[in-house]
């Protein structure tokens, strides 16, 4: 804990460094005439429109598992609790913490992977889905513990915990 600690100060002193060379070095000659300017850098989707998505996403999601009538009730619910987590603890996520990979690495569950995981299981026939029930199960239990985890590391603030499950995350999905 204290080496990453003090790697990360070092590395962040070293970015200051650099970041106060570059402003102060010479100026940069002039092209076509004109000032040096930046271009602008396309921005993705907004706030609002993000979650807007992740929240299409998660009602898409909610009806196709009503709508099925073969997946238990045991999976509906399980599948509810982590559609529940997720619209509880991303919009805090995106006004807390808006850059942080955790954040993205939860919102990417919520928006893609979470519908993704449950559709590919949804479309296979009966027989398949007694061949992959184990898997699905396993994966649906997987990310109910990454959905509480994360809502719990919101809830109290425990932002030393979001590399590490940034990380596990990025890993994992």
């Amino acid at each position: 804990m204290i080496v990453t600690t003090t790697l990360i100060i070092i590395m962040v002193a070293a970015i200051a460094v650099f970041v106060m060379k570059k402003n102060t070095g010479t100026p940069k000659p002039e092209t076509n005439g004109g000032p040096d300017r930046k271009a602008p850098v396309p921005q993705g989707p907004g706030p609002e429109e993000a979650y807007k998505e992740i929240t299409e996403s998660l009602i898409r999601l909610n009806l196709l598992i009503r709508k099925d009538p073969v997946l238990s009730e045991e999976m509906t619910l399980e599948i509810e609790a982590i559609i529940d987590d997720l619209a509880a603890v991303i919009p805090a996520m995106m006004d807390r913490y808006p850059g942080e990979t955790l954040t993205y690495e939860i919102k990417k569950i919520g928006r893609d992977h979470l519908y993704k995981t449950v559709k590919e299981y949804l479309d296979l026939s009966p027989e398949s889905r007694g061949h992959q029930l184990k898997m699905f199960q396993q994966t649906i239990d997987s990310l109910h513990d990454v959905s509480k985890r994360s809502r719990d590391i919101v809830e109290k603030n425990e932002t030393a915990e979001f590399k590490t499950m940034a990380n596990f995350l990025a890993g994992k999905f």
